[in-house]
């Protein structure tokens, strides 16, 4: 949970009197309150970071979202079999144990494709918006990614796809990926100079593309490990049996986290 200047000067959420930077913070607080219960729960290591570390010096528009890439780069995790990554806008709401759906693969997580929501179509904009497709199909020829299809029993996507809020990495995953990926600063450098749209600059489309690129293996799991609640109109998102990871994208999604919170809507945290 990471913030700067830049963030601090972003446009303020309507529905929250403070900065972005502030919003980011105290929602980040509760996603690791629920984190660190959980660990504890399963019989893990927790660590929340609020410092820029290895992306430290460096400078641009998506920046801050590379810092996942510590789980990779940064050697301090090489003494565990399996690390998970998860972003600070989402709530634990589960006691089942993630690393028991990993099995042998370099890494795990849920592919845009395969998130349903209340709404008609899916994360995966570029499959049904040919304009996003040919951005990203541009994006990944100018920086050497290959463009490669989900294909069946996965839903078919033309370009396989993490939601990169929840990964999980095993050891020996992330040693080949600290040795077989590309850079990625030049991948956000480029984006930044050519005035690329954020989704597409920032650390899910690249660390996928890389994924793919340098033959890791993967699996997707169950969506209710990185769903959106407020995406089903039903509340679906809020049954444990359907979502264990609540993921509240978005500055006005964060403000109703701060709310369902209050309302005591998650498992572990009490308003």
């Amino acid at each position: 949970m990471i913030t700067n200047e830049e963030t601090a000067k972003r446009s303020k959420v309507p529905e929250f009197g403070g900065t972005r930077s502030e919003l980011y913070r105290i929602t980040g607080d509760m996603s690791a309150d629920s984190f660190a219960i959980y660990a504890d729960k399963i019989g893990c290591k927790h660590h929340y970071s609020t410092n820029q570390v290895y992306t430290k010096g460096r400078t641009g528009s998506t920046v801050l979202l590379f810092e996942c890439l510590r789980v990779i780069y940064d050697t301090i995790y090489d003494e565990y079999d399996k690390v998970a990554f998860v972003d600070s806008d989402i709530i634990c709401n589960t006691e089942e144990n993630i690393f028991d759906e990993t099995g042998d693969y370099d890494v795990t997580g849920v592919l845009e494709s395969e998130i349903s929501s209340g709404q008609p179509g899916g994360y995966n904009s570029w499959d049904y918006d040919v304009k996003k497709r040919h951005m990203l199909e541009r994006k990944y020829q100018r920086n050497n990614i290959p463009c490669v299809p989900t294909q069946p029993p996965l839903k078919p996507s033309c370009i396989t796809t993490f939601n990169t809020g929840v990964m999980v990495w095993s050891k020996e995953g992330r040693l080949k990926a600290r040795e077989r990926f590309d850079d990625w600063y030049p991948y956000m450098k480029e984006g930044d100079e050519r005035g690329d749209h954020f989704w597409i600059n920032n650390d899910q489309p690249w660390l996928s593309g890389q994924i793919m690129k340098h033959h890791l293996t993967w699996q997707s799991i169950d969506q209710k490990w990185n769903d959106t609640p407020t995406h089903w109109e039903d509340g679906r998102g809020y049954n444990p049996e359907h979502s264990y990871f609540l993921h509240y994208t978005g500055g006005g999604n964060k403000v109703i986290m701060m709310d369902d919170y209050k309302k005591g809507k998650f498992k572990y945290l009490k308003p």
